[in-house]
């Protein structure tokens, strides 16, 4: 009788129902799918004055880095994954999500002028990643805020997002607007060939040996006057690693 191979345990994002994962009918053995491959470093650039790898096909590519690029309304961050493990047929794509919220002080006062919360999804297009496989590695780059101002802004410039519903607009006569994001960042990949679906490629563990399931970074967009009553980006703008909580996000800027 012909020796009847027991499945391993389903990997992180495969439904115990896939049919890859069922007992191998009796008498015959089951070819078990190959593992997919696995990210083995992440790095995340912010860094002013430089721009995007010269290897990243992103469609937007390049783009400025670092707070107020582009001498805009925003901040530029680049993600770069190397996969190891690829083989041919197998698919990349980096996925992301977010929580946001944007606020203004007006006569001293602070009010909420829309809010996101997290695990909102921010994976629309592909025009902002590389996902063709470059000397071991693709890409993902994003600029926050609003990237068709230049700044300084004129007084009287109002700033809209449409990442509330419905669209918020500031107020002329605002003090101060402050654009809040935390964004949690991963990549999946599937190979239709061998039938494996979208699923979470495995990410470098912490630095205390944990699990990583995604990476975290975060951004603010500070836009306040300046002696002339333009607007201009405050010190406190800012695009890092790292994530904002909720409790962070919703309370009024201080």
């Amino acid at each position: 009788m012909a020796q009847v191979l027991t499945p391993p345990r389903p990997r992180e994002g495969i439904a115990r129902n896939d049919e890859r994962w069922r007992p191998a009918p009796r008498g015959k053995a089951q070819a078990l799918a190959a593992p997919l491959p696995r990210v083995t470093g992440i790095r995340f650039r912010n860094a002013a004055g430089e721009a995007s790898d010269a290897a990243n096909c992103c469609v937007t590519c390049p783009v400025n880095l670092g707070v107020g690029q582009g001498a805009t309304a925003s901040n530029g961050m680049e993600l770069r994954f190397r996969i190891e493990g690829h083989r041919p047929g197998i698919e990349y794509d980096i996925t992301r999500t977010r929580r946001n919220s944007l606020w203004e002080r007006r006569a001293g006062v602070w009010s909420r002028l829309g809010s996101v919360a997290m695990g909102t999804n921010d994976d629309h297009h592909d025009d902002d990643e590389c996902l063709r496989l470059t000397s071991g590695f693709i890409f993902a780059i994003d600029s926050p805020g609003w990237n068709g101002i230049a700044v300084p802004a004129a007084d009287g410039t109002v700033f809209t997002s449409g990442l509330y519903t419905p669209a918020v607009t500031t107020h002329a006569d605002a003090q101060d607007v402050v654009s809040r994001f935390s964004f949690a960042e991963w990549v999946i990949a599937r190979s239709k060939g061998e039938g494996i679906p979208w699923t979470p490629l495995e990410l470098p563990p912490l630095k205390d040996g944990t699990a990583r399931k995604h990476v975290y970074w975060h951004n603010i967009v500070w836009l306040t006057r300046d002696g002339a009553n333009r607007w201009v980006l405050g010190p406190r703008s800012e695009i890092a690693a790292g994530s904002l909580s909720d409790a962070v996000i919703n309370a009024a800027p201080v």
